[in-house]
C-alpha cells in the first residue's frame, strides 16, 4: 500500500448537506476498497485563483491516505464524472507515516532482555 494525498475544490453553490455528501462518498470508495484515511482536513470555502466553470469560489477538502496503486485512478475517475467537483489533484505523498516503535521492554515483549540494566 502506498501514501497518497488528494485535493479537491467541491462547488461551493451547494448546501451543506450535499458537500458533506460528496465527502462521504470519496471516504467510502477509499475504506470499500481497503484504503485507510490518514488525515481529512476540511479547509473550507476558499476564493480561486480564477474562474473555473462559472465559479470563484470553491470548497477545498484534503485527504491523507493508504491504499493500492489503482484506486487512484478509479477515485480520479469519478471526480471527473462528479458535477459537483469542480477540480481535484491526487499525488503520491512524500510524507512517511511513521511505524508504531516496538518497545523492547519485558512487560511488553514478553521476555526480558538480558542487556539492560536492571531498575529497582
Amino acid at each position: 500500500m502506498r501514501l497518497y494525498e488528494l485535493t479537491v475544490i467541491i462547488d461551493s453553490s451547494l448546501d451543506e448537506s450535499t458537500i458533506q455528501t460528496e465527502i462521504e462518498k470519496i471516504e467510502n470508495r477509499i475504506t470499500d476498497s481497503n484504503g485507510k484515511i490518514h488525515r481529512l482536513d476540511r479547509w473550507g470555502l476558499k476564493r480561486l485563483a480564477y474562474e473555473i466553470k462559472k465559479h470563484t469560489q470553491g470548497y477545498y477538502v484534503f485527504f491523507l491516505f493508504e491504499a493500492n496503486p489503482g484506486l487512484t485512478g478509479e477515485i480520479e475517475k469519478n471526480l471527473r464524472l462528479s458535477e459537483n467537483v469542480l477540480r481535484y489533484l491526487s499525488i503520491l505523498s512524500p510524507v512517511e507515516i511513521p511505524a508504531p516503535e516496538k518497545s523492547e521492554k519485558a512487560g511488553e515483549t514478553g521476555r526480558l532482555d538480558k542487556t539492560a540494566p536492571v531498575q529497582e
